[in-house]
């Protein structure tokens, strides 16, 4: 295999693994930009029904970025946990701060702790923890 071909294969090889990462973050992004988000009429339900999309959202984002990194740096056990952690913690707070500029919309700190505990759970259930 020619030097060419090794580094189109490198390219697609990323692509593959990385696009769903970059697709599932600009889903978070349009979500956050909505003035609004539709809920249930009870005000716990509702508060329910965010945080655990809260978790939910950010435990899939800590498993792409697992998988992706498991696909391109297998033997690297710092990015396949640490690097996929801190890359979820600076998008969850970078999406707090996005918040504070949509109007209608309020930042909140405890919102990225749910964050972060959705990519410990991935994190933990990947590993058999829990």
């Amino acid at each position: 295999m020619g030097l060419v071909q090794k580094k189109n294969k490198q390219l697609s090889t990323y692509i593959v693994a990385f696009a769903p990462v970059v697709l599932w973050a600009i889903l978070i992004f349009v979500l956050s930009n909505q003035p609004v988000l539709p809920g249930p009429p009870s005000v716990s339900l509702d508060f329910f029904f965010k945080k655990i999309g809260h978790i939910t959202v950010y435990a899939v984002l800590w498993w792409l970025l697992h998988r992706a990194f498991s696909s391109t740096h297998p033997k690297n056990k710092f990015a396949l946990t640490w690097l996929s952690l801190l890359i979820v913690l600076v998008y969850a707070v970078s999406d707090e701060y996005h918040q504070s500029l949509v109007p209608g919309r309020h930042p909140g700190f405890k919102d990225v702790g749910y964050d972060m505990l959705g990519a410990s759970i991935a994190w933990m259930k990947k590993h058999s923890y829990i």
